[in-house]
């Protein structure tokens, strides 16, 4: 059976744009003491004590200056595009030396039904550990973590602040959003808002990356590692 095709909230008509546009604005307004009344969200934002380096993206939206436009965004920090981009890279490279039959038992997925509170569900199962002689005798996994050190360190790639529109999205038109902040926090939502209508509403890069001193040294696995290990420790002295 055919799927029925969806339309881009973009080519909707002028009515439906408008009645979506007003159902978030009511929204925002409801969740004004939340979100500070330029936004709404699904996540929990300005969390007390959680450290700023879990804060490095956020799903949001908000609405266009021309009354239709509902921006259906996704903001990260440099910090989380680098280590996007760096993993991206390794996982290509890594990926384009195994074979087509190596690819498929890496990609497959195997389920095992279980039953919880009286209802059947299915467990991801475990996949047997395989390694290979040409990763050096580790995992695909493994040496994809390891090519993402070797890049931050060898090559590491720029990273621009930038707004990148897509007209593609069902709900809203898609927005990708990087800025060069510690912390994506409401007051860094609010800032990137701003300047986002203050170039018209469009897509922009800047001319200059974020300063290769202000990215990471090392990948995201082996920062969240040692802060896993440190949290203990400061909780117990």
């Amino acid at each position: 059976m055919r799927r029925k095709k969806w339309t881009p909230y973009c080519r909707l008509p002028r009515r439906k744009r408008r009645d979506s546009f007003i159902r978030l604005r009511q929204k925002i307004r409801f969740n004004d003491t939340v979100y500070g009344g330029q936004f709404t969200s699904d996540q929990l934002l300005d969390e007390p004590g959680r450290p700023a380096l879990y804060n490095q993206w956020a799903d949001f939206y908000f609405l266009g200056g021309d009354g239709l436009t509902i921006w259906n965004a996704t903001i990260v920090t440099a910090v989380q595009e680098f280590w996007d981009t760096t993993e991206d890279m390794a996982h290509t490279r890594a990926w384009e030396m195994l074979t087509p039959q190596e690819q498929s038992a890496e990609a497959e997925m195997k389920f095992e039904p279980i039953w919880e509170n009286g209802v059947r569900m299915y467990r991801l199962l475990e996949k047997p550990k395989r390694i290979y002689d040409k990763f050096e005798g580790l995992t695909y996994r493994e040496y994809w973590d390891k090519l993402t050190g070797e890049i931050i360190r060898n090559e590491p790639p720029e990273v621009f602040e930038s707004f990148k529109t897509d007209r593609s999205y069902r709900y809203g038109i898609g927005l990708n959003m990087v800025i060069h902040r510690n912390e994506i926090n409401r007051a860094s939502i609010e800032e990137a808002i701003l300047r986002f209508r203050g170039i018209g509403e469009t897509d922009w890069r800047a001319a200059e990356p974020a300063p290769r001193r202000d990215l990471p040294t090392e990948s995201a696995d082996a920062v969240y590692r040692r802060m896993k290990l440190e949290i203990p420790a400061q909780d117990h002295p």
